[in-house]
């Protein structure tokens, strides 16, 4: 069953995305990133350009034809979607397909309109059978704060 988190709280969404999108590229996972639009696919196709600043996050649209090689994929056409095992929905709506991934990702900062949106789709999840879980990333980095004036 496909294993769904949510990360709220976020200072800066765009920022988050790059940093969990690094990470998961590290420990070897293939992913897709489903966005909403055209415009946000090139959005998000620039800034894995720049961030992170020293380094480059390898990734394409799922109609290049280098595609099936590149361990990101960004793109807005649900018919092209591709499971891998990483889903990273970009979009305010529950994402087609998301079943056929080993894991979903959304990402939620503290805009109201996106919070709203984000727990329609929690609870969309949850009607589905799925039990998603919840990070909320300024109590993580609180936490760090704490502890790193403990030391």
């Amino acid at each position: 069953m496909t294993e769904i988190s949510f990360y709220f709280n976020v200072n800066n969404r765009e920022s988050a995305l790059c940093q969990l999108v690094g990470k998961a590229l590290l420990q070897g996972h293939r992913m897709f990133i489903l966005t909403g639009s055209e415009a946000a696919t090139s959005v998000l196709d620039r800034l894995l350009w720049e961030i992170p600043p020293a380094g480059f996050l390898p990734h394409c649209q799922a109609d290049a034809e280098f595609a099936e090689q590149t361990p990101i994929i960004i793109d807005h056409r649900v018919e092209l979607i591709t499971p891998r095992s990483l889903l990273f929905n970009w979009t305010e709506r529950v994402a087609p397909r998301f079943s056929e991934f080993e894991r979903l990702i959304e990402i939620v900062d503290s805009d109201e309109a996106l919070k709203a949106a984000a727990r329609s789709r929690w609870a969309a999840y949850k009607a589905q059978g799925f039990t998603p879980n919840a990070t909320d990333m300024q109590e993580l980095l609180n936490r760090g704060r704490t502890e790193s004036t403990a030391q």
